[in-house]
């Protein structure tokens, strides 16, 4: 590692320049105070003007807490829960109530700065938003004219609100997953939900309805701490908690039973899991007949699904199931028939013959595959005794079950996509999706898992539109790509990459980095400018934001104004947008575009909200249908791009050959993009990938206070 990738600055950064002569002379002139201390002075309850006003904590756990903040003498004093509709929504953890502690720590990036040094270094000096803001767009417009709009690449982590910046900009953005995903690019094209990140399929609130919740590497009780009682919860009603896990962490300290296992081999012990349910025949043959993939016809010479005709490889958008059935063995008429015919009557195990070729079933492979993987097999690489691995596979297949992954263990292991087929096969054997007390994926963070609502948009000119992403930055590392300058909203380029090592060698070859970020985080010192955006907490209007939090709409409010020389987020993408002639598209307060996002959506519930409304609740409005827990796929049909049925059908019974006995580390596969959606007809299940309706995805946590994408 080199020395530039060692000097982490942060709190000696602003430390440094404030004992520097002419770096002090600078931020004066800047405007900018040249430590916290002057914001530090104590406010006097008896002599203060005090009030309260509400708010909400960004993403990170995905609690998305709704907040009552307390300002006194102009100054943030405490946070506790805001009032809800219902107590179970009013949480907070350490890292809210500390949140006195970020906003006026001396990390701050008190004014915007300009490098100085060489990138990287953390080297910069003082200017004037007027200078910065120059600088960057006259900077982005020589690039663009050079290289094109699309040189351009945006990347916000979870509390940046650049609604459309890379619009204005004609930009990409890089929205792909990051370090903290895995399983998903497995499970989530088998069960046609998730977007990537393995949500959970119910949420955590049903857990009191299942017999068994087997919990696989999620440290519950830490990593979701506004919902532990949801844990609890399930506990008093009876639901066996099981947590798998090589380390004996809370979540296992307050389950039913712990099962260690060796990391990284999540695939070995839920493929041992599945052999147990064929060979005792536990698995539930209506559900696999009528809603996977597993009786569909495979031709034994070219290992192919048996379709009507073939795929044109060239084609831009993939045929439907519809458009070109897959194909069964019709037991009633013994002759192969349409999948969605509804008086077929298919077989789930043998040999046909099939127009001359030999075919078998998904489900026939899937056994043959499934013979080398024994519950014996399975404990000499998990380290989980053949005799739990058995009685745990009973209990999952008697259900209802849920199977709780996370983002942490396995799904940071190479190829971590193969557990979350192992997991999806599970799924697919058993039924245990769409159903009371049913679900698989990550259950971790309530806005993440809660019920979801669909916010509208600002609507911009038609010619006005974001460019399209070439490929994820990650990528973009190995060359040839088109990128040329980068603007990170938070620390993305050192919490969401990942190998910083790599990472560096791209930041020195791009032309322009610009970084927004309320902290001097370990990315912000590879800018070429950085922009001091505002905290959550700070405005200079009444109402900043509006997002979907953990079943509630909530409103981000200003709790006080901004320090130091922060902009908010709305007032930075006027000024950029203003320098490029197209401010006028855009809404002239922060105020008007909230109206607009809650009036313009498609949702009649959501639509018929107005800001005042929801500040009458304190600035948090429960959504529609919340007193049932969310459950998706009740109806049994699942959302599935139709050429997942070809790959991931087969992956079914692939993984396993992609999981051999003598190898526990293989390379993984990142994910990329997936086919648009369709809705499929009532036999799917297991296949595919379809985000949720929330406006709220994950985006990971960082042990700093900055706005990090990971």
């Amino acid at each position: 590692m080199t020395t530039d990738e060692m000097s982490v600055t942060r709190r000696g950064f602003v430390k440094g320049t404030a004992v520097a002569g002419a770096g002090l002379a600078m931020l004066g002139a800047a405007g900018a105070m040249t430590s916290a201390d002057g914001w530090l002075v104590p406010a006097h309850a008896e002599t203060a003007e005090e009030y309260t006003a509400f708010t909400y904590h960004q993403s990170h756990c995905g609690g998305m807490c709704p907040l009552a903040c307390t300002v006194r003498d102009g100054r943030m004093v405490s946070v506790q829960p805001n009032h809800c509709c219902d107590d179970r929504y009013e949480t907070i953890c350490v890292k809210g109530i500390s949140e006195v502690q970020h906003i006026y720590g001396d990390h701050r990036v008190q004014t915007p700065l300009r490098r100085t040094g060489e990138r990287g270094a953390g080297e910069f000096e003082p200017v004037s938003w007027d200078e910065a803001l120059d600088e960057v767009c006259d900077k982005l417009k020589e690039l663009q004219g050079k290289y094109g709009n699309d040189c351009v690449v945006i990347s916000t982590g979870a509390e940046a609100n650049f609604p459309w910046l890379a619009a204005v900009l004609g930009a990409q953005v890089d929205a792909s997953s990051g370090i903290d995903v895995g399983i998903g690019n497995g499970l989530d094209p088998a069960i046609g939900f998730g977007g990537g990140y393995a949500m959970a399929t119910c949420e955590a609130r049903d857990w009191v309805n299942s017999k068994l919740v087997l919990n696989v590497g999620s440290n519950f009780l830490e990593s979701s701490l506004p919902n532990v009682r949801l844990f609890f919860e399930a506990k008093e009603a009876g639901t066996r908690m099981v947590t798998v896990d090589p380390h004996f962490s809370t979540t296992a300290g307050k389950s039913d039973q712990w099962v260690p296992i060796t990391p990284g081999t999540d695939a070995a012990f839920f493929l041992g899991m599945a052999s147990v349910i064929l060979d005792e025949q536990l698995y539930d043959e209506d559900f696999v007949l009528n809603h996977t993939s597993l009786p569909f016809l495979v031709d034994v010479a070219t290992g192919k699904l048996v379709r009507d005709h073939a795929e044109d490889p060239d084609a831009e958008e993939p045929e439907t199931g519809e458009q070109n059935p897959f194909f069964v063995w019709d037991t009633a008429t013994n002759a192969k028939a349409a999948y969605d015919v509804a008086a077929v009557k298919p077989a789930l195990e043998g040999t046909f013959d099939v127009d001359g070729a030999s075919c078998t079933t998904v489900f026939s492979l899937l056994k043959q595959k499934q013979v080398e993987y024994t519950p014996e097999w399975a404990e000499s690489v998990s380290g989980v005794p053949a005799a739990t691995i058995c009685q745990l596979a009973r209990e999952y297949a008697e259900g209802p079950a849920c199977l709780a992954l996370g983002w942490g263990g396995n799904d940071k292991m190479g190829n971590a996509d193969i557990a979350g087929h192992a997991a999806a096969t599970l799924v697919a054997l058993t039924g245990n999706v769409g159903k009371v007390g049913a679900g698989v994926g990550v259950f971790v963070g309530g806005s993440y898992n809660g019920h979801a609502g669909t916010l509208g948009a600002w609507e911009l000119p038609e010619d006005m539109t974001a460019g399209t992403l070439e490929m994820p930055l990650y990528d973009a590392r190995e060359g040839n790509a088109k990128v040329r300058a980068c603007i990170f909203c938070g620390d993305v380029l050192q919490q969401h990459i990942g190998n910083m090592n790599k990472t560096a060698e791209f930041a020195r070859g791009l032309d322009f980095i610009v970084t927004i970020d309320p902290y001097f985080t370990e990315g912000a010192k590879w800018a070429d400018v950085i922009l001091p955006a505002t905290t959550r907490f700070e405005n200079d209007a009444e109402v900043g934001s509006v997002k979907i939090g953990y079943s509630n709409i909530v409103l981000q409010n200003k709790i006080i104004e901004p320090l130091f020389e922060a902009r908010t987020d709305f007032w930075i993408g006027k000024e950029i947008a203003k320098r490029f002639g197209k401010d006028q598209y855009l809404p002239a307060t922060s105020e008007e575009w909230v109206a607009k996002v809650l009036s313009s959506s498609e949702d009649p519930y959501v639509s018929a909200l107005t800001i005042d409304k929801i500040n009458a609740a304190n600035g948090v409005y429960p959504l529609e249908g919340i007193e049932e827990p969310r459950r998706e796929f009740m109806d049994r049909v699942f959302a599935t791009p139709p050429r997942a049925w070809t790959s991931t059908t087969t992956l079914l019974w692939n993984t396993v050959r992609r999981f051999p006995p003598t190898s526990r580390r293989l390379r993984r596969t990142p994910a990329t993009s997936w086919p648009k959606p369709t809705r499929c007809s009532w036999r799917t299940c297991a296949r595919a990938t379809a985000s949720t309706t929330s406006s709220t995805m994950p985006s990971g946590s960082s042990s700093s206070p900055s706005r990090a994408s990971s």
